[in-house]
């Protein structure tokens, strides 16, 4: 059942929204995972532009190494949680559009908070850098763009575009 153009909303996670974060964010998240993988010192070296015009030569410490590879985990595996989740959300709660809307929010609302903080905490760190864009690496570059391309469709998630919304579309799919 798709919903219809005249008609409520049917359900919490329209197809778009399951490209969006079922398929393209567990995408992202798992290539950012292998190249972290396959070259923690250059994924952290790419990070943000280093004061001295270019990062220290040698391997990293094991410690930062961890790190990387750790952090490099975490984002990974919030993308399968999201493929599962939602995947699970959209297959067995499809008949009940207002438990799938609390199951999506639940999972989408702290990732907005996190894709918020990021894009902050990377604005941060770029000091004086920030505005000398021609300065910055591709890695930021899609830290940026890609942290926009998910925020912008969180963002209109939660505002319940093209959606179910129970508040709004509750009561006239209970009177049908």
């Amino acid at each position: 059942m798709s919903p219809s153009r005249t008609g409520p909303h049917t359900t919490a996670l329209p197809w778009v929204y399951w490209l969006v974060f079922g398929m393209y964010e567990p995408l992202l998240s798992l290539c950012g995972f292998l190249g972290a993988l396959v070259d923690p010192k250059k994924a952290h070296d790419a990070q943000a532009p280093w004061p001295s015009g270019g990062a220290p030569e040698g391997p990293l410490a094991r410690a930062t190494q961890v790190t990387m590879l750790q952090l490099a985990h975490v984002v990974g595996l919030l993308g399968l949680i999201n493929f599962f989740v939602l995947g699970a959300a959209r297959k067995y709660l499809f008949a009940h559009p207002a438990l799938q809307e609390k199951i999506v929010s639940a999972l989408l609302t702290p990732l907005l908070i996190a894709d918020v903080v990021h894009l902050v905490i990377t604005w941060w760190a770029l000091g004086e850098s920030r505005w000398s864009f021609w300065e910055w690496s591709g890695l930021l570059w899609i830290t940026f763009l890609t942290g926009l391309s998910l925020l912008v469709p969180r963002i209109a998630w939660h505002m319940g575009v093209g959606r179910y919304v129970d508040r709004r579309d509750g009561q006239a799919l209970r009177k049908i």
